[in-house]
């Protein structure tokens, strides 16, 4: 989904004289947690004249950040000449000029409930595993994303391609599936590392989860934060359920070992172990060093 251009389809509805504010914009997505994507969104905005980003303000009525040469200068410049009053750094008679009215499907409960849908299909038990084991990572700068998969025969897999759709926490298999597709067609490992969670996740399905699902392939997300549940025992217990397995594989941190898709907890710990020479296993961490590598300009897909 391209939630770039509905985000800027958004914005173009706030009047000329009226003011909106990041938290309506992300509500109007369908979900609140979308609040800081909309201002990385703003700050990218590549037709200024038409998407009046300079309407777009904090939820206090202050003026917040403003994208251009000259800086909030110019964002105040702009909404005086449109009629808004400016005082003290905050829009005057900010709430009768509030603009939430917004014409909108919300597509980020569409996408909530497409996950609930797709994790239906999670199957939770070891399927047969058929070829080499890879790790896969995406790098990004600004909207251009670099993708590389590594397998453990050493053959690297390179993708470079435009990003429809920003982080958001709790969607980040939106930002990264559609490189990560593009980089399976190229090659499809027996089982696929991935470098986020699988169900040990807040909603119970990752972006390894995500991937293995929609790709049919068995998955193991490895991830360096825990988002959900407590560690006992190496085990990280959510809601009474172990959900993922804790490995310390550093000097002083660890990773969170889940499954994703067709593979069971036992399955995937006993694969990331295998390649643990550092803290992240081999091929993930290959991954990582190539797709920074490709977004530094020192490889080409």
């Amino acid at each position: 989904m391209d939630l770039y251009s509905y985000f800027y389809f958004l914005v173009k509805q706030i009047p000329q004289g009226m003011v909106s504010t990041y938290g309506s914009l992300a509500r109007a997505l369908g979900d609140i947690r979308a609040a800081r994507a909309c201002g990385v969104m703003l700050s990218q905005n590549p037709d200024p004249p038409n998407i009046p980003c300079h309407r777009v303000v904090m939820s206090d009525g202050s003026l917040g950040g403003f994208t251009h040469p000259e800086g909030l200068k110019k964002k105040i410049e702009l909404l005086r000449s449109e009629g808004v009053e400016i005082e003290n750094g905050r829009v005057k008679n900010f709430r009768k000029l509030l603009f939430e009215d917004f014409k909108t499907d919300f597509p980020l409960k569409k996408l909530r409930e497409e996950q609930k849908k797709l994790k239906k299909r999670m199957i939770a038990g070891d399927c047969p595993i058929h070829g080499q084991v890879a790790g896969v990572d995406v790098s990004y700068s600004g909207r251009m994303a670099y993708g590389a998969m590594v397998f453990d025969d050493g053959e690297v897999v390179l993708v470079r391609r435009k990003v429809d759709f920003p982080y958001i926490p709790s969607y980040l298999a939106y930002r990264e599936m559609p490189v990560i597709l593009e980089l399976l067609k190229k090659r499809r490992p027996g089982v696929l590392m991935v470098d986020g969670n699988g169900i040990l996740h807040p909603r119970g399905f990752g972006l390894a989860s995500h991937v293995g699902v929609v790709a049919n392939i068995p998955t193991i997300g490895v991830a360096k934060t825990l988002l959900v549940g407590m560690v006992m025992n190496n085990r990280v217990i959510v809601d009474g359920e172990i959900k993922g397995i804790y490995i310390k594989s550093g000097r002083k941190r660890g990773i969170y070992i889940s499954p994703g898709h067709c593979i069971t907890i036992e399955k995937s710990v006993e694969i990331v172990k295998r390649y643990l020479y550092h803290r992240n296993p081999e091929p993930l961490r290959k991954a990582h060093i190539y797709a920074n590598m490709l977004r530094r300009g020192e490889l080409e897909p």
